[in-house]
């Protein structure tokens, strides 16, 4: 066990110093370019290397993923194009196995400043911060402010919580009187009263409580600057007294996305509003799997609009399609094509992506605790379909934003609805991303469609999943090639140089250089390096060094 308070003592001030000399906790500007990885620490990597060490998600027990087995597949995550990982919460957790299983998942706290030494030390952590920095990627912590845990194991929470055992917060008056939730649509009632069971308690912290409310923001605060932490995720956000979450937010003056788990467009707007300038996006979300499973293609459409006109800023609220709460896509509907344009729109859409592991293997655990798989048992298949697919939306989502700056704050926007089809739009005038999805599945037939609104007419785009150039007509209409109920993804051809797709490689080039001084290298990459419906692969493969000289020296 590694007490986080004698470091205090004795690291604290030197952590404290570097932090604040080489860097600053991230805005939330600057999350908005990124594309976040969740994981479930224990679930991640070992530190074994082990690819074969068994995990029976049923019985939730500790399975041994590390910190440090983390920084050893930093490459795995990388390689999709993820440049910010969320972990576990990093505290102590209750000891011991309950019917149900063990803390592996971070949720029981018992000490906040004490590690978790299933998930590794002070120095691996420290270790896993660092390696993430040295490669520009952001470190988000998941944090638990609502409670505190304690095994009751059938007997009542209400006489049987021994408080001395928790720390700092040591005492009953530290805690709401306990009640259990009886509606958890009420939010007096689901923020006074005690989110667990009698089995595995969870004491609901007195959060109106200056002395408490003062106690979780230092001991944030410090954790944050010791570990150099760049965002929170904050659990339970719902239960959590609101007028706490903003003055803790205030506070610790750090990126959070809090978890209000309502599909109600109202609730979470209000509480971007007035509380906390992040949230999952739970009512895209759940319009998202209406049109993905149902084929409802207008309830998506219409949920990105109102979500637009009621909160402040839908781009900073986080973007997802599978977490560690709920069932994974695949679970529903196995079909690879509907994951294939549910991830599309969940990178490409509004917000900061967040994909939670396991997603990229398509991966169909139905639930809590089933979809928390072990990743080491899939061998980090960088073959696998999703995986590549992330890496080029990833990758398409980065040139965007290298090309204009505040891409992240341009509003997606429907542009074309049929029967089974969705066209969504990002991005200013001569620039924007245009994704085009399809709720058909893989057992669909090929079709052309045609895109009335897209492009402007005469413009040559290129459909970066496939490679392939399109015109659009005199009419600014796009006609695309649809088939297998694959998604299609366009973007300007002439700006496709710099963005590490269709055999291009990465270069940190900027708007005006590709339309002015980089025209020559543009229309090489136009001509050579990407194929029209008529050319072959050969000519492709023939030509890219080319290319890439051109680009080098040009950039």
């Amino acid at each position: 066990m590694v007490s986080m308070s004698a470091l205090r003592h004795g690291l604290g001030v030197l952590y404290l110093a570097g932090w604040l000399g080489s860097s600053l906790a991230a805005t939330t500007e600057q999350w908005k370019s990124r594309s976040i990885y969740q994981t479930m620490t224990d679930r991640f990597a070992r530190t074994d290397g082990s690819t074969t060490s068994p995990c029976n998600t049923t019985e939730g027990l500790y399975c041994g993923g590390t910190w440090r087995g983390m920084i050893n597949h930093l490459d795995y995550i990388q390689g999709m194009g993820f440049d910010a990982v969320m972990i576990s919460p990093i505290i102590e957790n209750v000891e011991g196995r309950v019917e149900y299983g063990e803390a592996y998942h971070g949720y029981w706290p018992l000490d906040l400043y004490s590690l978790n030494s299933h998930f590794g030390t002070h120095q691996d952590l420290l270790d896993l911060s660092d390696a993430l920095h040295a490669r520009d990627m952001y470190l988000m912590m998941d944090t638990v402010i609502n409670n505190m845990a304690y095994i009751t194991n059938g007997s009542d929470p209400a006489t049987h919580i021994d408080y001395s055992t928790l720390t700092p917060f040591n005492s009953s008056s530290y805690y709401h009187p306990y009640c259990k939730i009886t509606d958890w649509n009420n939010y007096t009632n689901a923020q006074l009263c005690q989110t667990g069971d009698n089995i595995v308690a969870l004491p609901d912290l007195y959060t109106e409580h200056a002395e408490v409310q003062e106690t979780l923001s230092n001991w944030a605060k410090d954790v944050i600057s010791t570990y150099s932490i760049d965002g929170l995720r904050i659990d339970a956000a719902k239960h959590v007294n609101p007028g706490f979450l903003k003055n803790f937010g205030d506070a610790v003056d750090i990126f959070m996305t809090g978890e209000v788990l309502q599909q109600e467009v109202s609730t979470i707007c209000d509480y971007q509003n007035n509380y906390i300038g992040s949230l999952p996006n739970y009512p895209v979300y759940y319009a998202m799997l209406k049109a993905f499973t149902l084929g409802n293609t207008s309830a998506l459409a219409t949920q990105v609009q109102e979500m637009k006109n009621s909160c402040h800023d839908v781009t900073a609220l986080s973007s997802f399609s599978e977490n560690h709460d709920v069932a994974r896509f695949a679970s529903m509907n196995p079909d690879m094509a509907l994951a294939k344009n549910i991830l599309t729109f969940t990178l490409l859409a509004d917000g900061v992506p967040m994909i939670y592991q396991g997603q990229e293997q398509h991966l169909d655990g139905p639930g809590s605790p089933k979809n928390r798989e072990a990743i080491w048992l899939t061998e980090y298949n960088t073959d696998a379909e999703l995986y590549k697919l992330i890496g080029k939306l990833n990758a398409i989502r980065k040139h965007a934003y290298r090309l204009d700056n505040h891409y992240p704050d341009v509003q997606t926007y429907p542009v074309f609805e049929g029967g089974s089809e969705l066209g969504f739009r990002k991005g200013v005038e001569g620039r924007q991303v245009v994704m085009l999805l399809s709720t058909q599945g893989t057992n669909s037939s090929a079709y052309n469609l045609s895109m009335p609104v897209s492009f402007t007419g005469g413009t040559v785009v290129t459909e970066i999943l496939n490679c392939i150039n399109y015109t659009v007509n005199a009419q600014s209409e796009l006609v695309v090639p649809m088939d297998k109920g694959e998604p299609r993804v366009f973007f300007p051809a002439d700006l496709m140089p710099g963005s590490g797709l269709c055999g291009l490689p990465v270069a940190n080039v900027t708007y005006a250089a590709l339309k002015t001084q980089g025209a020559a290298a543009a229309e090489a990459a136009l001509s050579l390096g990407i194929r029209t419906d008529a050319a072959s692969n050969a000519l492709l493969s023939l030509v890219l060094s080319v290319v890439a000289g051109l680009l080098v020296g040009m950039w």
